[in-house]
């Protein structure tokens, strides 16, 4: 995984250069380890969520218009942009835009789960909900970029 997603970083045009060492770290410099944890996290959240008593209530029943404190919308604009991302991406050979958007994804859901709690005092059971369906989008969002790459979304690190 740290292979791949480190070359795939860069154009196939642009001369590579690798840090063996923040590939080989665990830390948040580490790229490969940064999707990874974001992907992870998510999987934490539902996990906390379930041990309250929350479950994803239907889309339909779930008001996002809750969704509007700035680091949720860049979690929103960021899933926004991954059609476009993939077919450009594909059309110009071009996947290190597609590692890229899931870089850009990771760093708004990174710090979404630092400025948002999703369960817990203050937030209530709607903002719960339409939290939960921005998590899962966020994981959707970064399996579908990681398994483009070939790169694993583990649920823990």
């Amino acid at each position: 995984d740290a292979a791949r997603l480190t070359y795939l970083l860069q154009s196939i045009d642009s001369r590579q250069t690798v840090d063996l060492a923040v590939v080989a770290s665990q830390g948040m410099d580490n790229p490969v380890y940064y999707v990874q944890m974001a992907h992870a996290r998510i999987h934490g959240i539902a996990r906390r969520a379930a041990e309250a008593g929350f479950e994803r209530a239907p889309l339909a029943d779930v008001d996002l218009s809750l969704l509007t404190h700035e680091r949720e919308l860049d979690v929103l604009r960021s899933l926004s942009e991954l059609p476009e991302t993939v077919v450009s991406a594909c059309a110009d050979r071009a996947p290190h835009r597609v590692t890229t958007w899931v870089r850009e994804l990771a760093g708004a859901f990174h710090g979404f789960y630092h400025d948002c709690y999703v369960v817990g005092d203050g937030v209530s059971p709607e903002l719960t909900q339409a939290r939960l369906w921005l998590v899962e989008s966020a994981r959707v969002g970064l399996s579908v970029g990681l398994d483009l790459l070939g790169v694993s979304a583990p649920e823990s690190l």
